[in-house]
């Protein structure tokens, strides 16, 4: 089973604006030229070097010179080179300057600037890995799901709560600059709150699982609605207007009792691990049918890599950006059982990309992925 992993209990709800359309009626790629994925190489081990075994892997992104690996449990960002072999670390445990805690995600920025997501700051770091600032500060409430969304912009998805007029979970997607100040709104959704039983799991669809985004290097933001059977792509300007939504004629597939009950079990002891709450019940029924889109990133040459959730092997179709033209599509020809999981990272910095593989022992591997 291949999938995105969801990083906190709130989502977004997205209301799919009206712009132009482009549709390409395909049943399964075939007439588009198709690529091959391979894996080239691992990182990581069970047992031995702890330079090579991973607590929790929460993020990675990989260039042509360089891999990160965002380690939650050990709370550093791990450097290795494109070889695969150990390069020193940022950050490390504690509370000072640089230092990390529960580290959640991570970008890089063209100059080499990153960011990371701590439990309760989004800190600033340069090139080399010398700390430079907080952009965003907050006590637990931190941003989930990111991409950058040009030279120095990103856009996160974010919560907060609303005591009047009536007590409201106020979701949002929001792009920033590295100074924190905000600069466009692109979605927001509402939820009131304790939820009633009867809505219990559309509002946890919507905390939960409510969407995928890419940014591109101009700003502009590619949302997925999910829980829809419909593949379609809803591509945002800077200033958060939809100008175009990507779609492609797919049939639905439905799954099977076996993945609905590996889902909702998944799913529930999530929910179950998070603690007691008065806010909705920690029950979830999944949908009937596989959504089509489980995933969308900007790759190399400004194109958008978008993972099919309906196939039996990891597939991709790319579209170019900001104009929408279908490219290509790529497979990976790998077999993962539905008690295994495969993450994928791809960003604009490298032609090639990443993916964590997770056993059904919770031990990760990081596969080097070659686009042939």
């Amino acid at each position: 089973m291949y999938r995105k992993l969801f990083q906190t209990a709130f989502g977004l709800l997205l209301f799919i604006a009206c712009g132009s359309e482009s549709t390409i009626e395909v049943s399964d790629g075939s007439e588009f030229p198709a690529a091959q994925l391979s894996i080239t190489d691992t990182i990581g081990v069970e047992l031995g070097d702890s330079c090579y075994v991973f607590g929790y892997i929460a993020d990675a992104v990989r260039t042509d010179s360089i891999i990160y690996v965002l380690d939650m449990s050990r709370a550093h960002l791990g450097k290795y080179t494109p070889e695969g072999e150990y390069a020193g670390y940022i950050g490390g445990r504690g509370d000072g300057p640089g230092e990390l805690s529960h580290p959640q995600w991570l970008e890089l920025f063209s100059d080499g600037s990153i960011i990371i997501q701590d439990v309760s700051d989004l800190g600033l770091y340069d090139p080399h890995g010398n700390w430079q600032r907080h952009i965003l500060t907050h006590s637990g409430n931190w941003p989930s799901q990111h991409t950058v969304t040009g030279v120095a912009t990103f856009a996160i998805r974010w919560h907060e709560f609303i005591q009047e007029p009536s007590f409201t979970l106020r979701q949002f997607i929001a792009s920033y600059n590295l100074d924190g100040n905000f600069l466009t709104e692109f979605m927001t959704d509402s939820i009131l709150v304790p939820v009633d039983p009867n809505d219990n799991n559309d509002a946890l669809n919507r905390m939960l699982f409510s969407h995928y985004f890419a940014g591109d290097i101009n700003g502009n933001l590619y949302i997925v609605q999910r829980h829809i059977p419909q593949y379609q792509i809803v591509c945002y300007s800077s200033d958060g207007i939809a100008f175009d939504t990507l779609s492609l004629d797919l049939p639905v597939v439905e799954k099977t009792a076996y993945e609905i009950s590996l889902e909702k079990r998944h799913v529930e002891e999530y929910l179950t691990g998070m603690g007691s709450s008065d806010v909705m019940q920690w029950i979830y029924e999944p949908d009937s049918f596989k959504e089509p889109i489980a995933g969308v990133w900007l790759g190399w040459e400004n194109n958008l890599w978008v993972l099919r959730g309906t196939e039996e092997k990891p597939a991709f179709d790319v579209w170019s950006s900001p104009d929408g033209e279908y490219l290509f599509s790529a497979e990976l020809n790998i077999d993962i059982p539905p008690t295994e999981f495969l993450t994928f990272y791809i960003n604009p910095y490298c032609r090639d990309f990443l993916a964590v593989h997770e056993d059904e022992g919770m031990v990760q591997r990081l596969f080097l992925i070659k686009v042939n």
